[in-house]
């Protein structure tokens, strides 16, 4: 493993993947720090200063500090990492416009789809005048297992990761800062490509709506993966794939469809769909074999997915002249089974601050950030 050299890492969000973050980085030399607001989250870490990490890589990552103070967590910190889930990415950016410093890199794991723009749009709003790059990768680096909280087992590291900057330009100093961290991410030319490869929303949703009734009825007593997408789904989410790379063909943007993600991603994969997601699953080295089923949709694979994932694509789509029924659907329907409107109140391009724009305004804006 590269090592890190002088550089402190600030991880926002002390769930699994802020902790999975900590054990990998702290492992790689990065001096880290840990903020959330919850501070039953970080009793533990705090009494053992760091955490114990197991699997692909052992020994013990430190942390310090480990605080619900933003301020100190934030101050002269080379990169803050931001773990909160999507749908808390604009409250995040808002908390840290006071006290963010020149030279500082935001990066958002993962970005869903559009995060860097509306993380942007949050900082000037809030009157940040700090000059700082902001990044945003398309998925989250490992697989981890979390059987204590102050202790990780590394299960799977990803093969392909990539990492876009706001604007497009600054990405090689993104990049140098985190090249030890994650060695195996690509620099993506825009935000769209990044935005447009969001596969949690593209995998999580088709599962969760089609699986609603076994798993009201039943919890989660089934595999998420090998048993959740059953042939007539597994075609369902073939057609939700064909319309975001028919977004992303649109915006000339080259993005993986899905089965190619999965082989790329994990190095595993059959000669269907259905035989990569039983291999995924039941393989000794399939990641997906440790994929929890959620006991409801009142889970981040919906109230997160849909609004920062599948209303973008679709607000993208109806920009460019794309039709795209399958994902409108799965934003009604999920909107409808949960009281909620998800397009109003999701990444449509009123909050992505791209109303009224072209394709090749929205390209634009996407590659060089929006105007002051």
């Amino acid at each position: 493993m590269e090592r890190a050299t002088d550089c402190t890492v600030t991880v926002i969000g002390a769930g699994l993947g802020g902790v999975g973050l900590i054990a990998n980085l702290g492992l790689a030399g990065y001096r880290m720090r840990l903020h959330d607001r919850d501070a039953a989250r970080l009793v533990a870490l705090q009494k053992r200063g760091g955490v114990d990490v197991e699997g692909l890589v052992q020994g013990f990552a430190a942390v310090d500090p480990v605080t619900r103070d933003l301020a100190p967590a934030v101050d002269g910190a080379d990169v803050i990492i931001v773990v909160t889930g999507s749908h808390f990415h604009a409250e995040v950016a808002r908390d840290l416009a006071p006290v963010l410093r020149d030279g500082q890199t935001i990066l958002l794991i993962q970005g869903g789809t559009g995060g860097a723009l509306v993380v942007r749009r949050e900082l000037r709003r809030a009157g940040c005048r700090a000059v700082v790059d902001v990044a945003e990768m398309d998925n989250y680096p490992y697989s981890f297992g979390w059987p204590e909280p102050t202790r990780a087992k590394m299960t799977i590291v990803k093969k392909f990761l990539q990492i876009a900057a706001l604007p497009a330009s600054r990405i090689d100093t993104v990049l140098a800062k985190l090249r030890a961290a994650f060695p195996q991410a690509v620099a993506a030319p825009s935000l769209l490509t990044t935005g447009l490869t969001n596969m949690n929303a593209t995998l999580h949703v088709v599962n969760m709506v089609g699986n609603v009734g076994r798993l009201e009825a039943t919890g989660n007593r089934y595999r998420f993966y090998t048993e959740g997408y059953t042939p007539s789904l597994i075609t369902l989410l073939q057609q939700l794939d064909a319309e975001r790379l028919a977004i992303a063909k649109a915006y000339a943007v080259e993005v993986p469809g899905i089965h190619a993600w999965l082989r790329r991603t994990y190095g595993l994969g059959g000669d269907s769909l259905a035989e990569t997601f039983h291999r995924l699953t039941h393989e000794p080295t399939g990641p997906y074999q440790w994929t929890p089923t959620p006991p409801s949709l009142q889970h981040k694979y919906v109230i997160e997915d849909v609004p920062c994932g599948l209303v973008p694509m679709s607000s993208l789509g109806r920009a460019a002249g794309v039709a795209t029924p399958v994902i409108d659907g799965l934003i009604a329907l999920t909107s409808a089974m949960l009281g909620r409107d998800f397009r109003a109140e999701g990444r449509n391009l009123d909050a992505l601050g791209l109303a009224g724009k072209t394709v090749a305004e929205i390209r634009s804006i996407a590659d060089a950030g929006p105007p002051a």
